[in-house]
């Protein structure tokens, strides 16, 4: 096999890694989107704080002990990123909201929250004298299949892509086969009226709030797994987040393949470009706009209409 297809297959296999990370990430954005209609820059901090608290597993937590560490990992993860993300709505989205705020005040908000959660992790980081700039979770990851030993499949791309999936799945059937379900999409419609009906409508929000958070810091757990993460790993990746929602249609089945989609033609566009042209890797984020952009052209509503996947049923 020649160097290029040995190139092209390794580009392939980190592709569906990065863009299952992508998609995994992506997947509590578009919770939050589907109910509150915010499109919230502050989610890629939750992601951070996500990867933060998981290496944070480790001062309590035997490192030896690796699969005790890596449930802790997840737990300490999730926890903390589902009270930060409660945190941001009780303390700022949802007075915005209360007081008729609109989507782009929401926004701007979301940019301001973001900037907090950075710069307070960037402080906290310094305080140590640098020491916890770049951390990564301390149990790295196995080679489960090799082709020329250049390209490999490992267990982070079995753990980002499995729980991709399995998430992806269900959220999907909690939005459309369960009463919880039902009550988010009443209040994404129209609040006022879901409040009427006896919809709770505050739960719903909190309930949303923390599955998102959680999500995100799982994803960020998933991430310092696989490469070592700063206080601006989170903010680094939001293009990608952003354009897999996007191009998903924010829809949980769209954007995991769209994640995918983003992912391996970033990283196989990227080594052919390097290979013939001498382009380097900086330039991969055009790869992704373009990408974008492309899908749109085609497909303006994304890849899956939000629609479709919603199953008209009494639940």
């Amino acid at each position: 096999m020649s160097a290029v297809l040995y190139g092209v297959l390794a580009a392939f296999f980190n592709g569906l890694l990065v863009g299952s990370l992508y998609g995994l990430m992506a997947l509590g954005l578009t919770l939050i989107y589907r109910v509150t209609k915010i499109p919230n820059f502050a989610f890629a901090e939750y992601i951070t704080y996500g990867a933060y608290a998981a290496v944070a597993a480790s001062f309590v937590i035997d490192p030896v002990n690796s699969a005790a560490l890596l449930v802790a990992g997840i737990l300490f993860a999730t926890s903390a990123g589902a009270v930060i993300a409660l945190a941001s709505d009780e303390l700022v989205f949802k007075p915005l909201w209360r007081r008729g705020s609109e989507v782009l005040q929401l926004l701007v908000a979301s940019i301001g929250v973001g900037l907090v959660l950075r710069y307070s992790l960037l402080g906290a980081a310094a305080l140590t004298g640098g020491k916890y700039l770049e951390v990564r979770f301390p149990v790295t990851y196995q080679t489960v299949f090799s082709v020329g030993g250049l390209a490999s499949i490992t267990t982070a791309h079995l753990l980002a892509i499995t729980s991709m999936v399995l998430f992806a799945i269900v959220l999907h059937l909690l939005f459309t086969r369960t009463r919880l379900g039902k009550a988010m999409r009443a209040t994404a419609s129209n609040p006022t009226l879901a409040q009427i009906t006896g919809i709770n409508v505050i739960l719903v929000r909190r309930i949303t709030w923390l599955m998102a958070g959680a999500l995100a810091s799982f994803a960020g757990f998933t991430y310092s797994y696989y490469n070592p993460v700063n206080p601006e790993s989170g903010w680094i990746t939001l293009l990608w987040i952003f354009s897999a929602a996007i191009m998903g249609g924010f829809t949980f089945y769209g954007v995991l393949l769209s994640g995918l989609l983003l992912g391996i033609a970033e990283n196989v566009v990227g080594f052919l470009a390097n290979y013939y042209l001498g382009i380097g890797s900086e330039y991969n984020p055009v790869i992704a706009l373009v990408t974008l952009v492309t899908v749109l052209m085609v497909r303006p509503e994304g890849l899956i209409r939000m629609e479709s996947l919603v199953v008209a049923r009494r639940v």
